[in-house]
């Protein structure tokens, strides 16, 4: 899966992005090594791929394959199952300003980077002498690519090195990807189930697809990618028969219906372990050249409802959430049964002293109460929320992030 360049006739059609982030999810940070091309700088912010990143190259990001993913009941999934590091590219725009740019410095250089991911595929219009590997005869012509964005101080030059002499291969490391996305649906319902026979219905129902968005702007706001959130999905799994998430995932494992439900949240840090087969799925994305992500958690949270982001009658933003965690593996034991009773909560973010708005009430709660003794709202706050700091010992200054409880239902 490589970049495709066509001449503007043969042009893929150049996809619409979002007007609104609602219910579309969020972006996706990643940390990854990779092995980039010289970068090309650009002659002016108009000719920007992404604005405000001055340079671009095509990049190569590697992906080891974990040993889960070549067994029998999970090699299906794989988009390329005879490669056991398949290597997947990029358009890497980056922030170069300040600095000559040395071919030296980039042939042959591993780099670790963070920044953020669109592995969907997006059209850029481009001039051929931007391109030295797409011929020149065109006067104008596009190519389709996914991207990496990465923003100043985003990158660092790595040596490369294993740790047993008899492993010769670099990276290890799959890339480790984070974000919060709305939940299309388990891998029951969107998995063509006869091309995956060897997964039954408790594997299924622990894996499902997350919806989520990237914003972009290039430099010519009238060129594509045209400015807006730019969707795409990813393929969330929980491989529970394989270890450590036979053990960590028993509760997940064990009840009758899925976390994977639709309109919910998920959040998640997790590692990238291969592509998706596009035939496998349901709904496949439009063009060939889409990176369907296989991610793996290493913690996660998923949510009943959504959250959304709203402004009060003073200007204060205010962090609505209308339900609490039905599984929060970053909070103590992930096989925890705790539960606590549905609230209406709203999170306020406001200078001190505190403009309350009215009629809320404004005492501060702990967002996960301990089991200990009960309260009017479930819980008894943790012995750390009972002691309040003299006022003096706070900034007037400083803005202060706190929850107010609204109601219990």
């Amino acid at each position: 899966m490589s970049a495709s360049a066509t001449t503007v006739d043969g042009s893929p059609q150049a996809r619409k992005p979002l007007d609104s982030q609602r219910g579309a999810g969020g972006d996706m940070s990643i940390m990854f090594f990779v092995q980039p091309g010289c970068p090309s700088r650009f002659a002016s912010a108009d000719e920007h791929r992404v604005k405000g990143l001055n340079a671009e190259t095509i990049a190569r990001v590697v992906l080891p394959t974990p040993p889960w993913l070549t067994a029998p009941d999970y090699s299906p999934l794989r988009a390329q199952p005879d490669d056991s590091s398949p290597s997947i590219f990029f358009s890497l725009n980056l922030s170069i300003y300040n600095q000559q740019i040395d071919p030296e410095d980039w042939s042959n250089q591993w780099f670790f980077m963070a920044g953020r991911v669109h592995p969907f595929a997006l059209t850029w219009e481009v001039n051929p002498q931007d391109r030295p590997e797409i011929s020149a005869d065109d006067a104008f012509l596009t190519y389709t690519i996914p991207a990496l964005i990465v923003r100043d101080q985003g990158y660092q030059p790595v040596l490369p090195r294993s740790l047993c002499s008899a492993v010769d291969q670099f990276p290890l490391l799959s890339p480790i990807v984070s974000f919060t996305g709305n939940i299309v649906g388990p891998g029951h319902s969107l998995l063509q189930r006869e091309l995956v026979p060897a997964l039954d219905d408790v594997q299924l129902r622990c894996c499902g697809f997350v919806q989520l968005t990237t914003y972009l702007a290039p430099g010519n706001p009238v060129k594509t990618p045209f400015r807006g959130f730019h969707p795409f999905q990813a393929f969330v799994i929980f491989p529970i028969r394989a270890n450590p998430w036979a053990s960590l995932c028993k509760k997940m494992a064990e009840r009758r219906d899925t976390h994977f439900q639709n309109n919910g949240l998920l959040t998640c840090t997790g590692k990238v372990a291969g592509l998706l087969d596009h035939r496998l799925m349901v709904q496949p994305p439009g063009l060939a050249q889409d990176y369907v992500f296989i991610v793996v958690p290493d913690s996660w949270t998923f949510l009943d409802k959504g959250l959304s982001v709203v402004r009060g009658d003073q200007g204060h933003l205010y962090l609505a959430q209308t339900c609490c965690t039905s599984d929060a593996s970053t909070h103590g034991d992930p096989n925890s049964n705790l539960y606590p009773r549905k609230i209406n909560a709203i999170c306020c973010l406001y200078p001190y002293p505190y403009p309350y708005p009215e009629p809320f009430s404004t005492t501060p709660h702990p967002i996960y109460p301990t089991r200990t003794q009960t309260t009017s709202f479930g819980y008894r706050p943790h012995i750390a929320f009972q002691t309040t700091a003299p006022s003096a010992v706070i900034p007037h200054s400083d803005p202060v992030l706190s929850i107010i409880i609204i109601s219990h239902r």
